[in-house]
């Protein structure tokens, strides 16, 4: 399962905090006030102003390999739903990690667990191509951080803005041939040292992963 717990951090505006969380990753009720659609760019539009990452293989990342950040990987996708059970393949490519600090969060309640940890921020470009729909929620979720010990984490997500980093995760479907931009947000003790993609079984048990260079 994929799985979040929501709690209000901020006081006056309603800026929702979802929680970090374990090993595997989740489709979340909580959106950003930012709406998907202007998240989602066709493909070949979008090529022209972005960053050219390095090419992805033609074929799906086996579960457990790595690459650089700022290089492109093909990934599978298997969607929870019971009713839409068609697989299909991601072009990801993890552009950035930087370490932020606590003061990012200047104004929203942290609690002790939060407090004690590291912000790190991982911007992330995904490519649907299909043939099936993905749910942006579905997509950024399956975008983990990995921690010193090896375990998978979850990233935070806001109901609201987080002009540091926001995250454009909705219930809006991302169709084939379309792009998304997202920044994530992690709060661990000790940072993130990888980010890892965890979007099948197999990648749950061995994810995909990204390195800074």
């Amino acid at each position: 399962m994929r799985a979040k717990a929501l709690a209000v951090l901020a006081a006056g505006l309603p800026l929702l905090l979802t929680a970090c969380g374990g090993s595997s990753s989740s489709s979340s009720s909580a959106s950003s006030s930012a709406p998907a659609a202007s998240s989602t760019t066709n493909t070949a539009a979008s090529s022209g102003s972005a960053s050219t990452p390095a090419a992805a293989s033609s074929s799906p990342a086996k579960a457990g390999d790595s690459f650089a950040v700022g290089q492109t990987a093909t990934v599978r996708f298997a969607p929870l739903s019971a009713v839409t059970k068609v697989t299909s393949t991601l072009k990801v490519t993890v552009e950035s990690l930087q370490q932020g600090t606590l003061a990012d969060f200047k104004g929203i309640q942290l609690n002790a667990s939060e407090k004690a940890g590291t912000p790190d921020y991982v911007k992330v470009t995904i490519t649907n191509l299909g043939p099936g729909k993905v749910k942006t929620a579905d997509a950024g979720a399956d975008i983990q951080g990995v921690d010193s010990t090896g375990n998978t984490q979850q990233s935070v997500t806001f109901i609201g803005d987080f002009p540091r980093c926001n995250d454009v995760s909705s219930e809006a479907p991302l169709p084939a041939g379309q792009t998304m931009h997202t920044c994530l947000t992690f709060l661990v003790p000790g940072g993130i040292k990888k980010v890892g993609y965890t979007g099948t079984e197999d990648y749950i048990g061995s994810p995909v992963t990204w390195t800074a260079k």
